[in-house]
């Protein structure tokens, strides 16, 4: 039995959310893969942030996060990226999101910067607002089950807005 990933554990969080490919490991399509892999790049570039220090924190920053802030940067870093890691690293950038603290994290990012950059950049630039909703409500589950106190998620998940 392998550990389940840090966005695994995170997804679990929302049972009801349909996945975007099977826990079997049938990808369907390549665009279920790459929209599978955007959605993850997601969840760890957003509990990736430094939600104590860095210029995103400031409350008048967190009020337009989800509807302003983190969708800009993902699509402006989109279009200029052709690469995942130059995609990373300029999202990251700009949101003051340093290397993942976890290991697990790291490596989970590092796997998924080696996937197919083309399909997973496509996704990102042409279905984020639906790909931003399911990671925001992937987030406020996380944050609503730490707030109850489930060691589930304490251990994959830090403090940041939901």
């Amino acid at each position: 039995m392998t550990t389940p990933t840090p966005t695994q554990v995170w997804r679990a969080t929302v049972p009801e959310l349909p996945p975007l490919v099977d826990e079997a490991g049938d990808t369907g399509t390549t665009t279920a893969r790459a929209a599978d892999t955007a959605e993850r790049l997601l969840l760890l570039l957003h509990y990736s942030i430094d939600w104590e220090s860095s210029w995103v924190a400031d409350p008048k920053h967190r009020k337009t996060y989800w509807d302003e802030l983190l969708p800009g940067r993902v699509r402006r870093a989109a279009y200029r990226a052709d690469t995942l890691d130059r995609w990373w690293s300029e999202v990251a950038g700009q949101l003051g999101a340093p290397a993942p603290r976890h290991r697990d994290r790291r490596l989970e990012l590092a796997t998924l910067l080696r996937e197919p950059a083309v399909p997973v950049i496509t996704v990102l630039r042409d279905s984020l607002p639906a790909l931003l909703l399911r990671v925001r409500i992937i987030a406020e589950a996380v944050a609503a089950q730490r707030m109850n106190g489930s060691s589930a998620t304490d251990a994959a998940g830090p403090d940041g807005p939901a």
